[in-house]
């Protein structure tokens, strides 16, 4: 049976839908189509009801940062699967995925826009309760562009096996190329070594411009060939180390490459700080939201 839950467990971090980016668009869609249907729920539930509902949305939604960062309810999951028929099991290791949990923080995060909507539609909004509904929606906007992120990263990075997924391999790995290139050119023709400091050289020690990386991660391209074209085009300046400058301007693709894929991480990286920071301040506008009624109002 474990040997069975092991195969079904390298199964745990495929994707669970094609593109998480359109699938929370059709929850945002399932949300607008809600409210315009559901436009006497408002008062029949009243204030206190909707409130409720979103924040027990929004706890839901959480749930994901904690599965995250732990590995307490996984192992506990999956020792329960162990106890369970093979066909059940498989079921229990899906549901543990952490794209599963990934999908469904994003259903619930979508989703919970509908009672947030029927919250806000009851009474009269205060600044307060302004500033929460806008930092709500930033929240909203900014995990929809985690998602495309999650979309547009080019596949060579989730699959191609040089990518790093640390900056702190990526510096390393940087020095090893530049190390790699310079012992390369050593003993050779002053043609080869020309060449190598007019055209590949830059490349190595040099930036690629921001835009082109962005460009190149929204269309999911290799940056690599646009950016050492000139300095291909250059081979029969090297003279008769002409194949050794190629594996040179080979080492300078490797470089783009690994300027691309430290591109994406911080992209990743800093979206996430942006995202959680926003999470924050909501949390901290709902818990000042809800002192302030229970305070004034009382239930």
């Amino acid at each position: 049976m474990r040997d069975q839950i092991g195969e079904a467990a390298d199964r745990r971090h495929t994707a669970p839908i094609a593109s998480v980016t359109l699938w929370a668009l059709v929850c945002g869609a399932v949300v607008v189509a809600a409210h315009a249907a559901t436009g006497d729920v408002p008062g029949r539930l009243g204030s206190y009801r909707t409130g409720i509902i979103t924040m027990l949305s929004f706890a839901l939604a959480i749930l994901y940062s904690a599965r995250k960062h732990t590995l307490w309810f996984s192992v506990r999951w999956l020792r329960l699967a162990t106890r369970m028929p093979r066909s059940i099991a498989r079921r229990f290791i899906l549901i543990d995925r952490l794209e599963t949990w990934r999908t469904l923080h994003i259903t619930i995060g979508v989703l919970a826009l509908l009672p947030f909507w029927w919250h806000v539609d009851v009474g009269r909004a205060t600044l307060l309760e302004r500033a929460l509904e806008s930092t709500v929606i930033l929240v909203v906007l900014s995990g929809l562009f985690g998602t495309a992120i999650h979309d547009l990263l080019p596949r060579s990075m989730r699959v191609r096996p040089n990518s790093e997924v640390r900056l702190e391999d990526v510096d390393a790995a940087y020095h090893r190329l530049y190390v790699e290139a310079e012992e390369s050119v050593l003993g050779h023709s002053e043609d080869l070594v020309r060449a190598y400091l007019k055209n590949v050289r830059p490349l190595l020690i040099g930036s690629q411009p921001r835009t082109r990386l962005m460009l190149a991660t929204l269309r999911g391209t290799d940056p690599a060939p646009h950016a050492c074209a000139t300095a291909r085009m250059a081979l029969a300046t090297a003279g008769a180390d002409g194949p050794l400058y190629g594996g040179l301007v080979g080492i300078a693709e490797r470089k783009v490459r690994l300027e691309h894929n430290e591109f994406n991480l911080r992209l990743s990286r800093n979206w996430l700080k942006v995202h959680l920071a926003l999470v924050m301040i909501m949390l901290f506008e709902v818990a000042f939201h809800i002192t302030g009624v229970l305070y004034f109002v009382g239930f």
